[in-house]
């Protein structure tokens, strides 16, 4: 999210302060370089002034570019509710677009593509024609959602900020980020609860795993572990 609302800035993932480009390309090899071989303050320093830099190819291969022009909510643009008007910015955003604007059909026509699409499920399928699992055929534990909350609370936190609630892009993201804030509390409660039981297969982190199932040896602990201090 920051590297799009910021426009390809270059920052450390993990710290979120602003970095080198050397640092940079380190981290956009997780494969060559372990997450302790590539700390900020080893390869950058806590006390270093960094100049801002970005991707180049968001100055050099992107129109206008990488700051989104518009937002857009997939799970919004699927309800009957919402859908429209979550199509009519996709339309917006396309229009006088050079390339496109001559394909774009008259916008009196544009809830009718959505309803075909949507819900007369004319054309490609969608996400939400999937079969065989659902969103409760999987949980996360508490470990993982305090995670989540964590990093939720940060981006609401900066991008209402004065720096940026006076983008109408910025607003709709932090709408929608505690909008799915709540959700993740609510399924928090549920995990606490013991409402959602935890099962091996499910995304539990490796201190929940351990507790939980001590032989288990899966593919997410692998990755977790991987991440924490080895190569991925």
């Amino acid at each position: 999210i920051d590297y799009y609302m910021e426009g390809g800035l270059m920052r450390d993932m993990f710290t979120h302060k602003i970095t080198t480009p050397d640092h940079w390309y380190m981290l956009m090899q997780p494969t060559r370089y372990s997450k302790d071989e590539m700390t900020y303050d080893q390869i950058v320093g806590n006390d270093t002034i960094v100049t801002p830099s970005y991707d180049p190819h968001c100055i050099n291969d992107v129109s206008g570019g990488c700051e989104p022009l518009e937002i857009i909510s997939a799970e919004k643009l699927v309800e009957l509710s919402t859908g429209p008007a979550e199509g009519r910015k996709i339309a917006k955003a396309l229009e006088n677009r050079t390339g496109i604007e001559d394909w774009l059909i008259e916008e009196d026509a544009w809830e009718c593509i959505w309803t075909e699409l949507i819900v007369n499920k004319k054309g490609l399928k969608t996400f939400i024609d999937r079969e065989g699992i659902n969103e409760r055929d999987y949980n996360f534990s508490e470990e993982m959602l305090r995670e989540m909350i964590i990093e939720l609370n940060r981006l609401v936190d900066k991008y209402s900020g004065d720096d940026w609630n006076m983008k109408k892009t910025a607003q709709y993201l932090v709408q929608l980020l505690k909008e799915h804030l709540l959700l993740i509390k609510a399924e928090l409660v549920e995990v606490l609860s013991g409402d959602r039981r935890l099962r091996e297969h499910d995304f539990l982190g490796p201190e929940t795993r351990k507790q939980l199932f001590p032989t288990s040896n899966s593919v997410e602990e692998n990755i977790v572990s991987s991440l924490q201090g080895g190569h991925y």
